[in-house]
């Protein structure tokens, strides 16, 4: 399992620094979604998603994730607690 990210205008899919390539086999491997999501969160990159690609035998399976989605989920979540310790 690979997490990568993708540009949703361009369709290209981030490699390293600044550069964007259009093989994601290419694509810098995050690993999992939370460093993903922290990464776009301090880069400032808010037309993107995150791809979590699964290759088996041949078959590429690619499930896509709104970032800013994740991240104003998180965001919630993260309001819900502080507001119950406040409380």
């Amino acid at each position: 399992m690979r997490v990568i990210l993708q540009d949703n205008s361009s369709s290209l899919y981030f490699c390293r620094s600044n550069e964007w390539t259009p093989r994601f086999k290419e694509a810098f491997d995050f690993r999992d979604l939370q460093t993903a999501i922290e990464f776009s969160r301090r880069e400032n990159l808010t037309d993107v998603q995150a791809l979590i690609i699964e290759e088996r035998g041949g078959h590429v399976e690619f499930m896509p994730y709104s970032i800013q989605r994740l991240i104003n989920l998180q965001n919630s979540a993260s309001q819900d607690q502080t507001a119950t310790r406040e409380s």
